[in-house]
């Protein structure tokens, strides 16, 4: 199925249809009010609300289709949809550009973008997608190794990089609200100073992926990011890096397993895609 991407685009018109029936066939989207919505709902919503944040299940395959379907939706009212996510680093960057200038092959755009392990099944239509379409894309994460020595050695770490790697990253320091649950939980999980690592590590993503998505929204347009559902849950984390203004533009979507589903929890999210 894979290979459909790399055909003519009416070809990629064939796979949109296609998608579009296993997502009315198997997919539940719900509104926070626990009523029934569509991904209709969620492009008229996002007129309003055009940074629009999709949190998935990394490795949910339902997750993934969903997506698609979404950005083929945002492309047909608002071709000039950005696409950010998470999966790329901000200094492969110049990679993505390359790739889709046809400067450079598949091969080696994804050997060297350091694409996740899940890619060819999960994320690989929706970069073909976007490149098919011309639509620009986003890599919004820190690149890891940064993340991880934050992780291991603390946040003052990032003092010793260079001005050139401090460009890979939110400015610093970093001003962390470390009393938000998301963040709160992970003191819960993992009790000690590497929680307290562990919170600036995974703030040091949020920071990141939040400067970037604003460095490269403009307004009327529509900003479609990819990322898990952790770092948009509650509309915290990415978010919490946002100035209020900008919050105020924020749509989410949080993804659930079907058996985790309570009224509670749909309540945090303006729309839940529940999957199996």
């Amino acid at each position: 199925m894979l290979i459909l991407f790399l055909l003519p685009n009416v070809v990629v018109l064939a796979q949109e249809v296609e998608t579009q029936e296993f997502v009315e066939a198997e997919i539940i989207l719900k509104d926070k009010n626990g009523k029934n919505s569509s991904l209709e709902n969620v492009v008229q919503a996002a007129e309003e609300r055009p940074l629009v944040f999709f949190g998935e299940l990394h490795d949910n395959e339902q997750a993934h289709k969903v997506q698609l379907k979404l950005l083929t939706l945002f492309h047909k009212v608002h071709p000039t949809v950005v696409l950010g996510m998470e999966i790329f680093e901000t200094d492969v960057q110049h990679i993505i550009d390359e790739y889709f200038a046809d400067l450079i092959s598949q091969k080696s755009f994804e050997s060297e973008a350091r694409v996740w392990s899940n890619y060819q099944n999960d994320y690989k239509p929706l970069v073909e997608f976007a490149k098919a379409n011309k639509i620009k894309l986003i890599a919004s994460n820190v690149p890891r190794r940064y993340a991880n020595a934050v992780y291991k050695q603390g946040i003052t770490v990032l003092d010793k990089f260079d001005s050139r790697v401090r460009s890979f990253m939110a400015k610093l320091p970093l001003k962390v609200d470390t009393t938000l649950s998301t963040y709160q939980d992970m003191r819960e999980m993992l009790p000690g100073h590497d929680a307290t690592n562990m919170i600036f590590s995974q703030a040091l993503k949020d920071a990141t992926m939040a400067e970037f998505i604003l460095k490269n929204y403009q307004e009327g347009q529509v900003f479609l990011h990819i990322n898990g559902a952790y770092h948009s849950k509650l509309k915290e984390g990415i978010i919490s890096f946002f100035p209020n203004d900008f919050q105020q533009k924020v749509l989410t979507i949080n993804t659930v397993k079907r058996e985790e589903v309570t009224p509670e929890l749909l309540a945090t999210a303006d729309f839940t895609l529940i999957v199996d």
